[in-house]
């Protein structure tokens, strides 16, 4: 895939910050209007948020104090960084909190409600994040320089703005998807028993990489079909060689321009056992009745129970899986185990980029099939970005 560094982009691709200087104003736009409706004078962008950080200034290093009154923000940046978007940062070595007390009191802070992005787990972003990603030291000492002010979470406020995407983000995502593809075809390309597990993933990992993807773990499973409990991996599977009738499981993550994304179809070494078949063609049939559903209006409360009951009514299990596209812990996130409760009655909008990938499963839960990727909602659908054939890979 070819790629020109656009004007302003960093010299090693892991600092992207080619976005133009009419993307940087749409966020902090979109932020200060969150802010500005949940009652903030300012949002605080803390030393640990790195990947709101990066959202808004896109330094791979940064804090930020945004008043909500339009004034122009105060960037604090490690130590020489600068860019398009932040040209006069106030620069800083090892010393992060005095600098971010300073930056609210140079702005008037002193008796304002402060919103902390990254305080907790948001609604869309840092949905793993239970008890947030700021550095909560140095927030205390910003704390103790303005003992007036409130301090209170605005993880929303940000992510809100981040979920739904621009025309800019949404090319990077389609380029996205494309490596991400790139690298699940070097897997069924080299995939073959007696190969090096380990050998492959780094194989699988430096094609991403040739296609300038950003550094991202792979994350795999790799047992004989049908065991209970395969082995899961997000390093390299190091002395283990793949074997005869070896299911591989692949959570292939790229990012472009600093938008993650994700595609999954498990490969198989051997033939497809008849057992499987059922619920292969179970997750086609909830896979396209969902992905209908994913349009604007739609709530993630009706999808959720949609694809819940489904497998039900044919004897077999079915479960919601779908996470946001972005940079960082991005949702809603529903999985098996997580059901983003707070957020099943958000509805799905236009510019929405979600990870699609619903799991079915048979009534014992022994055999359990999962493929999908990034779809695009649209003004009045869905788009697939992972345009595969569905099902799993058979190598025989």
């Amino acid at each position: 895939m070819p790629w020109t560094a656009p004007p302003g982009a960093g010299a090693t691709v892991h600092i992207w910050n080619g976005y133009s200087l009419g993307e940087r104003d749409r966020r902090w736009k979109a932020v200060r209007e969150n802010a500005g409706n949940a009652g903030f004078d300012c949002i605080l962008i803390p030393l640990g948020n790195g990947a709101d950080g990066r959202y808004m200034t896109q330094l791979r290093c940064s804090a930020m104090a945004l008043p909500t009154d339009g004034r122009a923000p105060i960037i604090i940046a490690d130590r020489s960084s600068t860019n398009a978007w932040v040209p006069e940062p106030w620069q800083t070595g090892r010393e992060w909190a005095e600098p971010m007390g300073e930056a609210l009191l140079d702005l008037g802070m002193d008796r304002a409600r402060v919103g902390v992005a990254g305080l907790k787990g948001g609604s869309v972003t840092h949905c793993s994040s239970i008890d947030g990603v700021v550095n909560h030291t140095a927030l205390e000492y910003v704390k103790s320089k303005l003992p007036n002010a409130t301090f209170d979470d605005a993880t929303d406020v940000v992510g809100f703005a981040r979920y739904v995407k621009s025309a800019e983000e949404i090319a990077f995502v389609r380029e996205s998807a494309q490596v991400a593809s790139a690298g699940l075809d070097t897997f069924i390309k080299l995939a073959r028993p007696g190969v090096d597990a380990g050998a492959l993933y780094s194989d699988a990992l430096s094609r991403l990489l040739e296609l300038r993807r950003e550094y991202f773990p792979l994350t795999l499973t790799i047992d004989s079909i049908g065991a209970r409990k395969p082995k899961r991996y997000v390093n390299p599977p190091i002395g283990r060689r793949l074997e005869p009738n070896a299911l591989i499981t692949d959570e292939i993550n790229a990012i472009r321009g600093a938008q993650l994304t994700q595609v999954c179809q498990p490969i198989l070494l051997g033939k497809i056992p008849d057992e499987w078949k059922p619920v292969i063609a179970l997750h086609k049939e909830v896979y396209e009745a969902g992905a209908a559903m994913i349009k604007p209006g739609t709530t993630f409360r009706a999808l959720s129970d949609f694809v819940n009951g489904f497998g039900a009514k044919r004897g077999m299990k079915t479960v919601m899986q779908l996470q946001g596209c972005g940079y960082g812990d991005d949702g809603p996130l529903f999985t098996a185990k997580a059901r983003s409760d707070r957020v099943r009655d958000l509805p799905i909008e236009k510019g929405n980029v979600l990870v699609w990938k619903p799991l079915a499963m048979s009534a014992d839960e022994k055999i359990q099939f999962s493929f999908g990727g990034p779809v695009i909602v649209g003004e009045r659908g869905w788009e697939t970005l992972f345009k595969r054939e569905h099902g799993m890979v058979a190598i025989a």
